[in-house]
């Protein structure tokens, strides 16, 4: 379907985990560090867990002076870094927030062993967004530590080791990486940047009021950790997305929108998913509120309905949440693709990922989308969104679609296209 003006092209798709890049502070060029330190390293950890305790109680509380004194002050660079990170995480809504040191992860930098005084070690760093995430969201991160003047301490010299990042995808978060903007609105959480602050309560208006017009059509799931609230990113910088290459249709600097599916822990996926995230591009704030307002609602369908459904098929999926988007609006507003009635004239199956990964994409949602409008006009919406559960987990479509609506995939695409065109022919 069509984004406005230029007909902004749709490549969106949930995703498993956001993206890993270049942190606030200096780079190392140290080896990768050994998959283990050993009992020598036992007072070592012990001082760096004190002074990531300390770290942490200072960011929970915002307290500068206790912060800045767990830092190499001796280094500018990293001291005005970290100042942009503090003064993010003052703005969020912080629940809860740990820092542990891994021992078994610790390197001397010299290569001197236990006579080192400096030290590169692995940090689990838990934070959970209150009335956001369902529970800390725990991600990896490598310190730099060093010795203070007198020596009784070890601080922080750095945050960043790009060469062990590279290796350690799925980290970073915008507020690690840049100054943000943080504000809320009922039930949204906006991130945003010096770029698109001034579009914040667009933004914040579109995604409080989707939620309900959202809700009225997928209704709720309460086992769904998105349904107390969901978190917006409006940022300029692209690059937190490249971690989710391989995870989405096209490049990801295409995409104006997302859902990214934030994993309690990226190295344990049994742990579940914390929450379910949205990106909107910052070209689309450039548009009409009309199409700002359908991209949110896609979106947000696909947070708000969170584990239900997943594994279902893409058209199934992405077909909902073009339904669900146009609800609130008027049949006169519910815009098509130029391409979607000459594609959907050569439909002869369901879309796929070929489908949807193909230059004519956005015509592909368009089928999606009418199909859809078909089997809730015929069989009524419980049974579009019980088809959904019940193709989840990549379950045979070829054996579901006859049990619950009497018609194979080629027949359904043909009745959903034939209804678009009706009504756009």
């Amino acid at each position: 379907m069509p984004t406005g003006a230029g007909e902004l092209a749709r490549r969106r798709l949930a995703a498993l985990a956001c993206a890993a890049l270049l942190p606030l502070t200096a780079c190392s060029d140290d080896p990768p560090p050994p998959t283990h330190g050993g009992s020598a390293y036992e007072d070592v950890a012990a001082r760096m867990q004190a002074t990531l305790d300390q770290r942490a109680a200072s960011l929970r509380r915002g307290d500068l002076a206790r912060f800045r004194a767990t830092l190499d002050r001796s280094d500018a660079g990293l001291v005005d870094t970290q100042q942009v990170y503090f003064d993010n995480i003052a703005q969020l809504p912080v629940g809860r927030l740990r820092l542990r040191v891994l021992p078994d992860t610790i390197t001397p930098v010299d290569g001197s062993g236990v006579d080192s005084t400096e030290y590169w070690a692995e940090v689990v760093v838990a934070l959970a967004l209150e009335g956001y995430d369902a529970a800390p969201v725990r991600t990896r991160d490598r310190y730099r530590f060093v010795p203070t003047r007198d020596g009784s301490r070890l601080v922080v010299g750095s945050t960043t080791d790009y060469a062990w990042e590279e290796q350690h995808p799925g980290n970073a978060q915008p507020w690690d990486l840049h100054a943000i903007h943080v504000e809320q609105a009922a039930g949204v959480l906006g991130i945003f940047d010096s770029w698109t602050d001034e579009d914040a309560w667009q933004v914040l208006d579109a995604a409080s009021s989707g939620r309900s017009d959202v809700r009225s059509v997928v209704g709720s799931d309460d086992a769904s950790p998105a349904l107390d609230g969901v978190v917006v990113y409006a940022v300029q910088d692209l690059s937190f997305l490249d971690g989710l290459a391989g995870q989405t249709v096209g490049d990801p600097d295409r995409v104006d929108g997302l859902t990214i599916a934030v994993p309690v822990d990226a190295a344990a996926p049994g742990r579940g998913v914390a929450s379910y995230r949205i990106f909107v591009n910052p070209r689309v704030l450039d548009e009409p509120s009309a199409v700002l307002g359908r991209l949110v609602r896609h979106e947000l369908t696909h947070a708000l309905l969170g584990a239900r459904g997943r594994g279902a098929p893409l058209w199934l999926s992405e077909g909902i949440a073009e339904y669900a988007s146009v609800r609130s609006m008027s049949p006169g507003q519910r815009r098509l693709p130029s391409r979607a009635l000459d594609v959907g004239a050569s439909a002869t199956d369901l879309p796929g990922h070929a489908e949807f990964g193909s230059t004519d994409a956005e015509a592909w949602y368009a089928v999606s989308w009418w199909v859809c409008e078909y089997v809730a006009a015929t069989y009524g919406e419980s049974t579009l969104l019980g088809l959904l559960e019940q193709l989840a987990g990549g379950a045979d479509q070829d054996r579901v679609l006859p049990d619950v609506l009497g018609i194979d995939g080629p027949s359904l695409v043909r009745r959903g296209v034939a209804m678009m065109t009706t009504t756009y022919g």
